[in-house]
């Protein structure tokens, strides 16, 4: 529960300090996320190609969350969930502002509640995904969720290409094998819910 916490904390101050900074500069922020709004589209598209349909929206979604997932999954078993939080909540805030900024100049193509909505569902499986991984990596590396500990682990082992573990990551994944079955099943439900709600809005 205490990375939960830490990476939640981590998550709600970037998503607040972006939503702050909109309030004190509009037209600087709301300048940064029309251009970094082109770009994503941009990227997106060149990745995954353009949605012909809501079948094909869908399987786009779904696998691109999918890759990000796996991928802040790998990176928060050396403790970098933190810093995944930190830059998702300022992903998802310019997201929603992006949403605003459309709505208010007339172009928004969706409802404008379905932006929390959706955010709420990829935030929590973003936070799942990394909380977990972070988790395993305590037992693994046998390091606490404490930032003395995690310094610790980072300047000892900064250089090297893997980590010195305490554990064998056979053993920490057989030992919590009903955990991350169970994990696996929630994280699906949310990828597969979070797919179908952007693909119908």
């Amino acid at each position: 529960m205490r990375w939960l916490r830490i990476n939640t904390f981590f998550f709600s101050a970037a998503f607040f300090v972006a939503l702050l900074l909109v309030l004190l500069f509009p037209y600087t922020m709301f300048g940064i996320v029309r251009s970094w709004g082109a770009s994503s589209r941009y990227i997106a598209s060149t990745l995954l190609g353009e949605a012909s349909s809501k079948h094909f929206l869908f399987v786009k979604v779904l696998t691109w969350n999918c890759l990000v997932t796996v991928l802040f999954f790998i990176v928060s078993l050396f403790f970098l969930a933190p810093l995944v939080a930190v830059m998702m909540g300022t992903f998802y805030s310019l997201g929603l502002m992006s949403a605003i900024d459309h709505f208010l100049r007339g172009e928004i193509w969706y409802p404008l509640w379905s932006s929390p909505v959706l955010i709420s569902i990829e935030a929590s499986f973003i936070l799942l995904t990394i909380t977990f991984a972070s988790s395993l990596a305590t037992e693994i590396f046998g390091v606490k969720p404490e930032r003395k500990d995690v310094v610790v682990f980072w300047r000892k082992n900064w250089k090297k290409l893997l980590p010195e573990q305490k554990r064998a990551w056979k053993d920490v994944f057989e030992e919590n094998k009903k955990d991350f079955i169970l994990f696996i099943l929630v994280l699906l439900a949310l990828l597969l819910f979070g797919a179908w709600f952007e693909a119908i809005i």
